[in-house]
């Protein structure tokens, strides 16, 4: 190969594919979001305030309870017209102490239930059958809700009776105080990783009527669309895009959205581990969704606007596939006779193009975040050079998850990964110590 020839061929593959799939995918979604903002109506203020169900599943949340029920009774909307339904699902901690707490100090309609079978998707179903509101938030109890969450997420769906069921916008509170270096680090790419997602990503999905998940974390159902349903499901790990594949599937003149000013604060992750064991069971359980609604995933390709998550999992695997390729690409590439200054300036501009691009969102994102997300790019902006790392260890985190799918039966507890690589060299060396004693035995 010439070297013009093979200048052009590495530049190509190396930078222009990346170029085309993450840059126009960027583009699109950026450019979709402020057309949209532009053009979207404000929802009028409303007087009339239905009553309207809180349905908290509880799991050994004694840590966390507190602060959600609390941030529930500091709603500006009239807490007289809210229910709030803590369903306990097994837990073995103090949670009904600090239940017991807030009910006799806040001003809240607050209900304890407890119920035998064990898992998230049991305690949701069991409060959807007992409440009572015109609209069911379902809220984690590690969830602290913004002040306007109930009264925004009300004013958008009361002016819009097409709005089935609604996400709100998750952001990621600060690392506790004495955090490590990794935690601040991790809570901070998480952080900008949730609002862009929330803030851009989910108002594009929104616009095109393409939202891929409610998040379990904090959504809203009108009672009528949700009774509709089969509820909640236990086959798979992530039922909360269970139920979304559902709405979808079930309802053709209903639409699902996001409201990105009804914001629920979740708490950051607080290792390694602990992402790796979130990130694997959301993408196996992207998958298992998928294979539950082989209609939806069979939409045609082409199909711009609507639900289409055969599209979206293309799309997805697609920007994945530079990120395989160039990581068993690079020490392989000398090989082939390209110096290694070429593949270290090729290396490094890839990475700035990424970091540029997350630039992009976040600019895009804190141009519509509230004051409060804005306060904290002043001490954490050093982080946003390190989010492409971020996002490609995660994206191998994700990978891992696919092989789950294939390989194990589904479940909620994932192993951290340096135990997983323990123990598989651990099984590595029996093996060996097992074949070498066989040797000896047979000499």
């Amino acid at each position: 190969m010439t070297d013009p020839l093979r200048f052009a061929v590495f530049w190509g593959v190396w930078l222009l594919v990346p170029v085309l799939i993450d840059g126009l995918t960027t583009l699109f979604s950026l450019v979709g979001v402020f057309w949209a903002r532009l053009r979207k109506p404000v929802p009028p203020e409303t007087f009339y305030f239905p009553h309207i169900s809180v349905i908290v599943p509880v799991y050994n949340s004694a840590d966390t309870l507190g602060d959600c029920l609390r941030s529930i009774a500091a709603q500006d909307y009239p807490l007289d017209r809210i229910e709030v339904l803590v369903i306990n699902n097994g837990s073995t901690d103090h949670s009904f102490e600090v239940f017991t707490e807030i009910q006799q100090t806040l001003t809240l309609n607050v209900h304890w239930h407890s119920i035998y079978n064990k898992g998230k998707a049991w305690a949701l179903n069991a409060g959807i059958h007992i409440c009572q509101g015109e609209y069911i938030f379902n809220v984690d109890s590690d969830v602290v809700l913004s002040p306007e969450a109930f009264s925004e997420v009300v004013k958008t769906m009361d002016a819009d009776p097409d709005l089935g069921a609604v996400t709100g916008a998750i952001m990621v509170l600060p690392p506790v105080r004495g955090a490590s270096l990794l935690q601040r680090i991790l809570g901070y790419c998480e952080f900008y990783e949730y609002m862009a997602a929330f803030l851009v990503g989910r108002e594009h999905q929104t616009l095109v009527h393409n939202l891929y998940t409610l998040s379990g974390a904090f959504s809203v159902f009108r009672r009528e669309v949700l009774l509709q349903t089969f509820l909640y499901s236990q086959e798979t790990v992530t039922e909360d895009t269970d139920l979304t594949f559902e709405l979808y599937a079930r309802f053709k003149d209903k639409r699902i959205g996001a409201v990105s000013r009804a914001i629920a604060y979740v708490h950051p992750i607080e290792s390694v581990g602990a992402l790796y064991a979130q990130r694997v069971r959301w993408q196996r359980g992207q998958l298992e969704v998928s294979a539950r609604y082989p209609a939806l995933m069979n939409r045609p390709m082409w199909q711009v606007s609507g639900f289409n998550p055969g599209r979206v999992l293309a799309i997805d695997h697609t920007l994945a596939f530079p990120r395989l390729v160039w990581t068993f690409l690079i020490p392989v590439l000398a090989i082939f006779g390209y110096s290694l200054s070429l593949i270290f300036m090729s290396t490094v501009l890839t990475y700035i193009f990424y970091m540029l691009i997350d630039i992009l969102w976040v600019v895009v994102a804190l141009y519509y975040a509230n004051q409060l997300a804005r306060q904290r790019l002043a001490y954490t902006w050093w982080v946003i050079p390190l989010l492409p790392l971020y996002r490609i260890i995660v994206f191998w985190f994700r990978f891992s998850g696919f092989l789950h799918a294939i390989a194990e039966t589904g479940t909620w507890r994932v192993s951290d990964p340096w135990v997983q690589v323990k123990a598989g060299g651990q099984d590595v060396w029996q093996r060996l110590a097992q074949a070498w004693r066989r040797f000896r035995q047979r000499g």
